[in-house]
């Protein structure tokens, strides 16, 4: 037996039928209550000067006397009325419900929008429901279906500074997830800038680590057997800053150019300009080369041919 909730499928479907039999008495009364309201307040065009009768009793007092004698707020009474005036009785869908036509009220061509149901994917009819109205009209629904909604759903969950920061970290471990990141060229370009924030950070914060160091090998026995050479500390932590320099002139230069080649597309060069670019990056070649060098073999020296070229010779 099929059950539905907590209900069989055969007494789910007659509280269906029953709700619906209600949600049309629901839409009748809204749709009377509405136009006693416009009756007695009718709804002026954009710009339209307001009737001042003579005892100078306004469109807003008149709705707030007909809330107060029905029971009901002032906004709802005024929506009902606004709905109302939107869908003459001749222009309302039989068997749509009051909700959708307010939400409809707002689309482009609402009595050629509402002549139009959208297909139910799950019972393969086409009718009117909240959020496909809501869809229509380009609001947020109540339950994100599509790939859009569900983006937007989850971007109002994460506004959060740190929520937001534990979702994008566990995110990027996610292999496919951080290959398809890194194709967004500001998303890469944001990581590139990051990386070289963040090594100017680690550069600022190496000598604050070697005093930790040293104030630890007067403390502690155990570290001055380790460290038992300062000058060799010295040294370790001079390399450390240097190769952290080096990182940081790498990282500059490639959040650059990720930021500025992107907005050369369409540019035309001047031959001067040309040659400019040419020299320079004939530069940056040579200079990539000694880098690797000194990092593979150790040898740091400027030949002469190179240090002409730096030179601009």
């Amino acid at each position: 037996m099929t059950v539905i909730g907590n209900v069989a499928a055969s007494r789910y479907h007659e509280l269906v039928s029953c709700s619906l039999r209600q949600v049309e008495v629901h839409s009748s009364a809204q749709w009377a209550l509405g136009d006693a309201a416009l009756e007695i307040e009718p709804l002026r065009d954009w710009g339209g000067h307001p009737r001042v009768p003579e005892d100078g009793q306004s469109v807003e007092e008149a709705l707030k006397y007909f809330a107060e004698d029905v029971g009901l707020s002032v906004s709802t009474v005024r929506t009902y009325r606004w709905v109302a005036a939107k869908w003459p009785a001749e222009r309302r869908v039989a068997g749509v419900s009051w909700e959708v036509h307010k939400i409809l009220a707002s689309a482009e061509d609402p009595f050629e929008v509402i002549a139009h149901p959208p297909l139910n994917e799950r019972t393969g009819r086409r009718c009117w429901d909240g959020d496909a109205a809501k869809r229509v009209v380009g609001w947020k629904t109540s339950t994100p279906v599509t790939v859009q909604e569900k983006v937007e759903a989850v971007a109002d969950l994460v506004r959060d500074e740190a929520v937001a920061c534990q979702v994008v970290t566990d995110l990027l471990k996610r292999r496919e997830v951080a290959f398809v990141a890194m194709r967004d060229s500001d998303a890469r370009y944001m990581v590139n800038e990051i990386q070289f924030e963040q090594a100017d950070e680690d550069d600022d914060g190496l000598d604050e680590e070697f005093r930790d160091v040293l104030a630890r090998e007067g403390e502690d026995d155990c570290e001055s057997e380790r460290f038992n050479d300062p000058a060799t500390i010295v040294r370790g932590w001079h390399r450390q800053m240097e190769f952290a320099d080096l990182m940081a002139v790498c990282q500059g230069f490639i959040a650059g150019a990720t930021r500025l080649v992107p907005k050369l597309r369409g540019h035309e060069f001047t031959e001067r300009q040309h040659d400019q670019v040419g020299t320079t990056l004939e530069k940056l070649r040579a200079t990539a080369d000694w880098i690797e060098t000194a990092v593979t073999t150790g040898r740091t020296d400027l030949d002469e041919a190179l240090a002409q070229l730096l030179r601009g010779q």
